[in-house]
């Protein structure tokens, strides 16, 4: 013991352990400060804002744990997400650095402890790891202890605190990484590059954004120093391999985990990207204006007034805040000045980074500069609007955090700045100590953002802890789960319950998620109409879908908000009344009333569902349904999704009625991402697909209009065409200036699928006319008429190839001796004006007329179809067994006449 005391009093003899201890104390204690209360209550407490993102970590890293201690999960395989399958989530990989540092601690502490402690620890990890680089830099500790507080608790990391977002926190393996790059290139060696590797491998694995965002600029940069500082005695071997060393174990190690991730971002329809680019960017006010939320300047009015139009709310602090502050910045420019041989690189960089901050638009008072030339308006267009067209960077919708870099750079140029100070006070020592003590405070005093910190609740709900203990393991149906904050909350609340979820939402929301949290949500929630263009489940057999699911309970967060009422109300009527609640703190802002979290168990005795199938429509891509007398019918956007699960695998096709006010546009039909069959509107039929297995499980059915979608007036009652009725009482507002614009395509209504026994006659043909054309289907309006009367016969025809009019269709009414009684010949796209609009590989269907003679003796005649040119009237080879192939032609169906009634 002895021994032990000797050696630490050796280690506080060394100034860089003294110096090193006292940058700990000052980070700690100023974390302690500005995080006020989190620091005092870690398990009660969850530091954000409640409406941020720290449920939704606190969760990720309590998953990762899970994926430790369980061989059967993985961190990129949820399997209590998105029940009853589970849902892969290569995303989840390029987090993996955050899990790990907290995993220690998450096998120790409960969930919300964990989180706590590593958003704390990142303040003051951040400090020391910048203290480390600024004075192996600038050869001053004064000037270290300056630039690592600039860059432990700046301004723009204080507001990510604040939105729960623990990855754009923790940042100090940035510094770690920089630093022994530099040892690297300045001083060759395998010890600098194996660190410089390992600290950059947690870099990119923090979040997968640094990459771009932070180490390929800062890496550019310390290469052009050293390559300008050393010239050509740059290119050493012993330099190259160690740099090759460090950034290709790097890329073997973090690229085998990333890899998934960046190749789906390579694609235009990935699933990682999200709109939002432009509010995610820096208002440029905001290098200018300190939080309106300072506890001290904005009670006094020191606070610009522009702040509250660019700060809203405590929101807007998650991606806004950019004040580098004065202090800092007047330090960082004293460096530039004393130091610019050595300091003007990170000046570029500093520059160079808050520019691309501000976004692809210039936004001024949160609001886009708008500028005008002759007759031409146009916003101002920033770099960053060339830099999202690369693929990482168009996953990232949030270039303000373009901050963390421009803040490192400053943190740089104000050491340099305490250097520069330090040398003209250097016989003054005790002065250069009052001095960056002074600094120190004023700094933190303005890098206050909100005081005391927000925090959200960590107590887990008496009603969870209830379910938790019972021995079911069914899941839980979180309602209005769509809802941002109740999938968070459900999450965390999850950590307890450790059931699975229907649906679940984490950092990005995965396609394959999508059909089982739409329809199963979807089960307790009320129906947007009356009606729809799919057959909807009654109450008692969705409560036996429920249970078929094996859903335990369904989980309603109420707030007096919107329309929480009518979907209480639903769920109560679905299934009675909750069988436990109780009250849960608020969810919204100060003194509103506390929300009630109510559970409602779904009865284990339901019955088997009668049906063998259940469909919805995706969330998006459709307008809500609309009635038309007593027609349901539903509008599509240019692209929608429908889901369909079956209890069973059975052959069939998809049949539905669609209609458009578009000029014979093409629609396609996708099963997964197969397609299934493309079709030619002409007006309103009934069309049906080529036969196809549906598989027993979840088929998702992709409905898309390649030929796009015109904005027109959102209610089509005020088209002069107008595709649906007035309803009854009706009150509809036709000013084109009352009524906004929107994207409208095709009409769907009697969708469903139908087994391929069941199939009518006339649906499930294909007949092969001579290669140039294939009938696909008929139907005719009725199959007894008396003399006089009018037959409707509706054909679909698949163009095969190019067709021009020289080929006709004939319709032909023959007696029982063959004898030709009544006919129609027409162009086989019927009134379609071009075969331009029936490209091969469509299916067009139109009606056509044949007027029988009102001499006509009763009896039964045959109805038959066939096709010739024209004008030497020869008929196209019927390719196919079919009665009536003998003269190339397909008998259709027996026709009764029958005596007129009078």
């Amino acid at each position: 013991m002895t021994r032990i005391v000797y050696l630490f009093q050796n280690l506080l003899r060394r100034p860089s352990v003294r110096w090193l201890l006292g940058a700990l104390l000052i980070y700690t204690a100023t974390t302690l400060i500005l995080m006020y209360p989190v620091p005092f209550h870690l398990s009660t407490m969850i530091a954000g804002h409640e409406r941020g993102d720290a449920y939704q970590y606190t969760w990720s890293l309590w998953w990762a744990k899970q994926a430790v201690l369980d061989p059967d999960k993985g961190l990129a395989h949820l399997t209590l997400m998105n029940h009853p399958v589970g849902i892969d989530h290569p995303f989840m990989l390029t987090l993996v650095g955050v899990n790990l540092i907290a995993l220690p601690f998450s096998l120790l502490l409960p969930p919300a402890a964990v989180y706590n402690l590593q958003i704390l620890l990142s303040f003051v990890l951040s400090g020391l790891a910048m203290y480390w680089l600024c004075t192996e830099l600038t050869g001053d500790r004064r000037a270290g202890l300056v630039g690592g507080f600039i860059f432990a608790f700046f301004l723009n990391k204080t507001g990510h605190a604040v939105g729960g977002h623990l990855p754009q926190v923790t940042v100090y393996w940035l510094p770690i990484y920089v630093l022994f790059l530099w040892r690297t290139v300045s001083r060759p060696g395998w010890g600098s590059a194996l660190v410089a590797s390992l600290a950059l491998v947690f870099t990119c694995l923090i979040h997968v954004i640094h990459i771009v965002y932070f180490i390929l600029p800062v890496t550019v940069v310390v290469l052009l120093v050293a390559l300008v500082k050393l010239g050509m005695t740059f290119f050493t071997w012993r330099r190259l391999a160690a740099l090759l060393l460090a950034f290709g174990l790097a890329a073997l190690v973090a690229g085998s985990l990333l890899l998934p991730t960046v190749l789906s971002s390579l694609a235009d329809d990935s699933y990682l990207y999200k709109v939002g680019t432009v509010d995610h960017s820096i208002d440029l006010l905001s290098f200018f204006t300190p939080s309106p939320y300072h506890p001290v300047l904005s009670p006094l009015g020191w606070v610009p007034s522009f702040a509250n139009k660019i700060f809203y709310d405590q929101e807007a602090l998650y991606e806004r805040l950019a004040y580098p502050g004065v202090l800092a910045m007047g330090l960082a420019l004293w460096g530039l000045i004393r130091q610019r041989r050595k300091a003007w690189i990170w000046g570029v960089l500093a520059a160079l980074t808050a520019l691309l901050s501000l976004g692809p638009l210039l936004k001024v008072g949160d609001r886009l500069v708008l500028y005008q030339v002759d007759m031409h308006q146009s916003y101002v267009v920033l770099p960053y609007a060339l830099l999202k067209q690369v693929p990482l960077l168009r996953v990232g919708r949030t270039p303000g955090r373009l901050g963390e870099t421009t803040m490192f750079a400053v943190a740089i140029l104000a050491s340099y700045g305490v250097a520069a100070l330090g040398r003209s006070l250097a016989r003054r020592p005790r002065l250069s100590t009052v001095l960056v003590g002074l600094l120190l405070i004023g700094i933190g005093f303005e890098y206050v953002a909100v005081w005391p910190f927000p925090a959200s609740s960590a107590e887990i709900p008496e009603t969870i802890q209830r379910i938790a203990d019972e021995p079911d393991r069914g899941a839980l149906l979180h309602v209005l789960m769509k809802r941002r904050w109740v999938n968070h909350r459900a999450l965390y609340y999850q950590t307890a319950a450790e059931r699975p979820v229907v649906g679940g939402e984490v950092h990005r929301a995965v396609p394959e998620a999508q059909p089982w949290s739409d329809m199963l949500s979807g089960l307790a929630q009320p129906d947007e109409a009356a009606g729809d263009a799919v057959s909807r489940p009654e109450l008692t057999e969705r409560v036996a879908w429920l249970r078929h699911f094996d859903v335990d309970y369904a989980v309603f967060h109420h707030v007096p908000w919107r329309d929480d009422a009518l979907h209480q109300t639903f769920v109560e009527a679905l299934l009675g009344p909750p069988r436990y609640e109780d009250d849960t703190p608020s969810l919204f802002k100060k003194g509103h009333s506390g929300g009630t979290l109510a559970a409602f168990s779904i009865p284990t005795d339901a019955p088997a569902p009668k049906s063998s199938r259940l469909y919805a429509f995706s969330r998006q891509g459709w307008h809500p349904p609309e009635q038309d007398g007593d027609l349901w019918r539903r509008w599509m956007y240019d692209d929608g999704q429908l889901y369909l699960y079956s209890t069973r695998g059975e052959v069939g096709s998809l049949r539905f009625t669609v209609d458009s006010h578009l000029e014979f546009p093409v629609l396609e039909v996708y099963v997964g991402e197969q397609l299934l069959d493309s079709f030619v509107v002409g007006r309103r039929m009934t069309y049906t697909t080529r036969p196809f297995t549906l598989t027993q499980g979840m088929n998702v059915f992709r409905f898309r209009a390649p030929g796009g979608c015109p904005q027109i007036l959102d209610v089509p009652r005020c088209w002069s065409d107008a595709l649906l009725a007035p309803t009854e009482n009706a009150q509809v507002p036709c000013d084109p200036e009352a009524v906004r614009t929107t994207c409208r395509t095709f009409a769907f209504d009697h969708v469903s699928f139908v087994a391929q026994e069941n199939r009518i006659a006339g649906e499930g043909l294909d007949v092969n006319f001579g290669d140039r054309v294939r009938l696909r289907g008929w139907s005719t309006d009725r199959t007894v008429l008396q003399p006089g009367a009018t037959l409707t016969v509706t054909l679909a025809w698949e163009a095969t190839a190019d067709l021009s009019d020289q080929y006709v269709v004939f319709v032909h009414l023959l007696s029982p001796d063959g004898t030709l009684v009544a006919q129609h010949d027409a162009p086989p796209v019927g009134s379609l004006p071009s075969s331009a609009a029936w490209p091969p590989g469509t299916t067009f269907g139109y009606p056509v007329t044949i007027e029988i003679p009102d001499s006509l003796p009763s009896g039964d005649y045959r109805l038959v179809v066939g096709v010739y040119r024209w004008p030497d009237l020869s008929r196209l080879l019927v390719l196919a067994d079919v009665p009536g192939a003998e003269i190339n032609v397909v008998q259709l169906e027996s026709v009764r006449i029958v005596p007129s009634a009078h």
